[in-house]
Parts: C-alpha cells; sequence; structure tokens
C-alpha cells in the first residue's frame, strides 16, 4: 500500500427511512452484509438462507435497504426476516446511494455487498475473509460468480477504455474470446483457477475493507445503476489498494445469467448513462471519442434487433426502445 494513499471525500446519501435504527442496531462486529432490494420476492429467501447458514460462525449484521418495491419483499422480511436491519426507501434511489445510506448504520471491520438474486455456496464468507486477514493490500475481493447451470460467470475485468468498448461494441470479444487484445475487458483469455488481481469485479458480491472505504470514499451516488462498483475500485486503487478474484470462494448469481430479456430498455438507458458519467468524471478527454464509439455500437444493434423482430417481437422491441434513445444520448 502507498503511504500516502489519495484521501476523496465519501458520498453520503440522505435518504428518508420508514424504520428507525436504534444506538444497539448498529453495527460495530466482524462483518455487515448490506443487501440492496427493489422487488426481489422471488430471490430474497433463498439469498437470505444461503448467507446466514454462511454467516454462523462469524459475528455479523446483515442490512438490507429496500428501494421502494411494489411486490411482498418488505413484508417477507419482516416476518421471516425480523432479526435483520431493514430501511425502507419512499422512493428508488438507486443501488450506490442505498448502500451508502446502510454503511451509515454500519461501523463493521468488513463489509459484504451482496445483491438478492444470488446463493451463497458454503464456505464463501470463511474464504473471503480468510485471504482479506492474510493480504493487508487487499481493499476489495470478489468470489467466483457461477450461473444456475454451474457455469463460469466472467466477474473480474479490467477498467473501462475506448479499446475495450470498441471490442465489445462490435462482438470481436465474443469471436474472439481467448485473445489477448479483444478479450482484455472480460479477461477471458485468463486461467481462473488460480487467485486473480483485477482492476474491478462485480458488485453483485463484493467484500471490502472498512479501512479501504474510509480511504478511498463510499460509492458514487450519481451513479443509478451500473459501474458504481468500477467507480469504487479505480478509487480503492488510486488509494492504494489492491483488487482480487478468488476461485475457492463461490456465488451463484441468477440475474447475470446470459439472458436477452433481463437487459430490457430501462438498462440499456442506466447503463449507457453510468458510462458516459464515468467517462465524464474519468476520463473527460476521451468523451467524444466514446460517443462516436457508442453511437455506432447502437446503431448495429438497431439493424441487429430490426432483422430479429419477427421472431421475438417483445425482445426486440425493447431492444430498439433501449438503443433508440442511447442515439439520443450520444449529441
Amino acid at each position: 500500500m502507498k503511504n500516502n494513499p489519495s484521501h476523496l471525500a465519501p458520498y453520503w446519501s440522505t435518504i428518508s427511512m420508514e424504520k428507525h435504527i436504534t444506538p444497539e442496531q448498529q453495527h460495530t462486529g466482524k462483518i455487515s452484509v448490506i443487501i440492496v432490494t427493489w422487488n426481489a420476492y422471488s430471490w430474497i429467501a433463498n439469498c437470505l438462507k444461503s448467507l446466514k447458514s454462511d454467516l454462523s460462525a462469524f459475528s455479523h449484521s446483515i442490512i438490507i435497504v429496500d428501494n421502494a418495491s411494489s411486490d411482498q419483499t418488505v413484508s417477507y422480511i419482516k416476518t421471516q426476516f425480523p432479526e435483520i436491519i431493514l430501511i425502507e426507501n419512499k422512493t428508488n434511489n438507486g443501488f450506490a446511494q442505498a448502500c451508502n445510506t446502510a454503511l451509515q448504520k454500519s461501523c463493521s471491520e468488513y463489509v459484504l455487498f451482496l445483491n438478492p438474486d444470488t446463493e451463497v455456496i458454503p464456505g464463501m464468507t470463511k474464504s473471503l475473509l480468510a485471504f482479506m486477514e492474510k493480504h493487508q493490500e487487499a481493499g476489495a475481493i470478489g468470489p467466483t460468480l457461477l450461473n444456475p447451470d454451474g457455469t463460469l460467470q466472467l466477474s473480474g475485468n479490467t477498467f473501462p477504455n475506448l479499446k475495450n468498448i470498441l471490442s465489445e461494441s462490435f462482438f470481436l470479444d465474443r469471436l474472439f474470446p481467448n485473445s489477448r487484445f479483444f478479450g482484455l475487458h472480460k479477461m477471458s483469455h485468463i486461467d481462473r483457477s488460480k487467485v486473480l488481481k483485477v482492476d474491478w469485479t462485480m458488485g453483485s458480491c463484493l467484500f471490502v475493507r472498512r479501512e479501504a472505504l474510509d480511504r478511498a470514499g463510499n460509492f458514487d451516488s450519481n451513479y443509478f445503476l451500473f459501474f458504481e462498483e468500477t467507480d469504487l475500485c479505480l478509487r480503492l486503487r488510486n488509494a492504494g489498494y489492491e483488487i482480487y478474484l478468488l476461485p475457492g470462494a463461490r456465488l451463484i448469481h441468477f440475474g447475470g445469467a446470459s439472458s436477452p430479456e433481463l437487459y430490457n430498455a430501462e438498462k440499456i438507458i442506466h447503463y449507457h448513462k453510468s458510462l458516459f458519467y464515468y467517462f465524464r468524471k474519468h476520463m473527460p478527454h476521451q468523451l467524444i471519442f466514446l460517443k462516436m464509439i457508442l453511437f455506432s455500437r447502437s446503431l448495429l444493434r438497431i439493424i441487429l434487433w430490426l432483422t430479429l423482430y419477427p421472431a421475438n417481437a417483445k425482445t426486440a422491441a425493447e431492444k430498439l426502445s433501449g438503443y433508440g434513445k442511447v442515439l439520443k444520448l450520444c449529441f
């Protein structure tokens, strides 16, 4: 770690809460788990049951921030897991801001950010904690993510840059996944049976050292969805810490499964808005070139989905709507 790490101010948020958090509930143990939910009723039971089993050997608390769900998420948590600290937001202000709200209620040594659409494979928490305790240079680490069928999700990545985005835009990373040049962004050519040092890893399961957060700052709440963990890992790296991906810790991520239907118009728009913000913040001189690439990328996908429209009208309509609005964002 560097002797004089950069110190960036935390991005605190002020979201109104339905439930008062007493001083006794503010966690001072080893691990705080923070989960952000939005209409996650179909996922949350499996997530919490597997998580609580894996945490049983450690002093911990679980803090859930619900972003104004309209399903049974909140009522289920209240009745089935009354010991969990539940913060109910009246509006959906995004993942980053919800995480920052929960962080204000926790002062544990480590923080585990976890998506509700996950299932913890036994031993994950133990592996993550053991690695952190042994490697003081580690600011954040992630487990190996698996699809529901047991296949690998590529979760350890290099930071976004024009070359990587260009490769993705024209499907070169998929055509040449083992190429060190075209596959660099998702590191698809790397042996993942060993511990990997990466630029950033996915926020669906991110285990972070509290001391590192204090130095680098919390999530930037200007990100509503996507790239908030990328931004955080960049600031952790700038503060002198390393980011790792562990093969011995494993997690099933249901929402990360490859499905065109999951990436709807709303997510397409949020993805590109966050990517634009990331470049404006960290690489403003490259923003004009990013817009040129993403304009071409969106146009190509509009053409492709127009050809697929007769076979899959509903999904195609979502894609066309999303990428059509991205074209406007490029101007």
